[in-house]
């Protein structure tokens, strides 16, 4: 009976052992699993802090390249309403070839009713243009500008420095039906020079007259004297 005591005190002994170790290996392992958890969450941690911080920087740099593009777009924004004004002073200045609608008037002597061009005549033509707004006039092929000359010598018209002879066809453009007009009114230039100067005095309207730019060659427009003012 003893013995069988003993053999029983035995075995129970035996299973709080195994169950002892169990426990121990549970927990051992519980622990190391923690800890691996534990460290695969600073792992991920640094990983989103570092793509917070590659974010930041590619956001910074986005911010930088739009700076950028605005900075460009103003520039070439500045550029274009340069090229623009560029464009338009030329164009006024006569540096330009041009084209556009108007009217073409051609002024020649009337031999038989001893009726010559003269220098007043064709100026008086010009100045009625000019009144009606011509934006471009030329005498036969030469542009005339602010600095153009029209005056007579003994055989010929000087103008922008070349010797003129009739006819003279003055090109203007502008509207067309406006500088007809203004040319044909009653007691006008028209008028005028075909009743009391007795010269010939031909008005034709066009949708397409072109007018060379002015000579850029010294003798029209001289600036060898000018210095610009500085501000």
């Amino acid at each position: 009976m003893k013995i069988y005591r003993n053999i029983a005190l035995t075995l129970v002994c035996i299973i709080l052992g195994v169950m002892v170790s169990w426990q121990y290996k549970s927990v051992n392992f519980n622990q190391k699993s923690v800890q691996q958890n534990y460290k695969r969450v600073e792992e991920v941690m640094d990983e989103l802090l570092s793509e917070k911080h590659k974010n930041e920087l590619l956001s910074q740099r986005l911010n930088e390249l739009n700076k950028e593009i605005e900075d460009y777009k103003n520039a070439t924004n500045a550029y274009a309403a340069l090229s623009k004004a560029l464009a338009r002073a030329e164009m006024i200045a006569g540096l330009t070839d041009v084209k556009g609608p108007g009217v073409i008037v051609t002024l020649d002597n009337n031999i038989e009713k001893n009726g010559y061009v003269e220098e007043t005549h064709i100026l008086s033509v010009i100045n009625e243009l000019r009144a009606s707004d011509a934006q471009a006039i030329s005498i036969n092929g030469e542009r005339i500008v602010a600095m153009s000359e029209v005056r007579n010598t003994v055989n010929y018209i000087m103008i922008n420095g070349k010797q003129m002879r009739p006819p003279f066809v003055i090109k203007a453009i502008a509207d067309p039906d406006k500088l007809e007009s203004s040319l044909t009114l009653l007691g006008g230039v028209k008028e005028n020079l075909e009743l009391i100067y007795h010269i010939k005095v031909d008005i034709k309207k066009s949708d397409n007259i072109e007018i060379p730019k002015v000579r850029d060659d010294g003798t029209v427009i001289k600036t060898d004297k000018l210095t610009p003012v500085n501000d």
